[in-house]
């Protein structure tokens, strides 16, 4: 996040520089702060996040991967998730589907 940036714009930022995607219209899941948000990198830094997460359905572009930044891109339903997923993305997941009554 830059100096002035709301968590919007900063979202929408990161998300063109990283995969040329434009965004328009987010829409909040929910803030994640707190001790589930700890975490002690394998340098043995520690600390702890804060995530803001956003879904939307409304972007303009096609995926671009940037090698510097990212392996690879992909959309999944959330009828086929992959099996790998980061422990902090899946709690977003679930309160995401819950809170749009989808069946997965």
């Amino acid at each position: 996040m830059e100096l002035e940036e709301s968590t919007e714009i900063t979202a929408r930022r990161e998300l063109l520089e990283e995969t040329q995607l434009i965004i328009g219209e987010l829409h909040l899941i929910n803030v994640y702060s707190g001790p589930e948000n700890f975490i002690k990198a394998p340098n043995g830094d520690e600390f702890y996040t804060v995530t803001v997460a956003y879904y939307s359905n409304d972007y303009k572009g096609e995926l671009v991967v940037d090698k510097s930044e990212s392996l690879d891109f992909r959309f999944f339903s959330l009828n086929n998730l992959p099996e790998k997923i980061v422990k902090s993305h899946i709690v977003i997941i679930e309160e995401f589907v819950a809170k749009h009554n989808y069946n997965i």
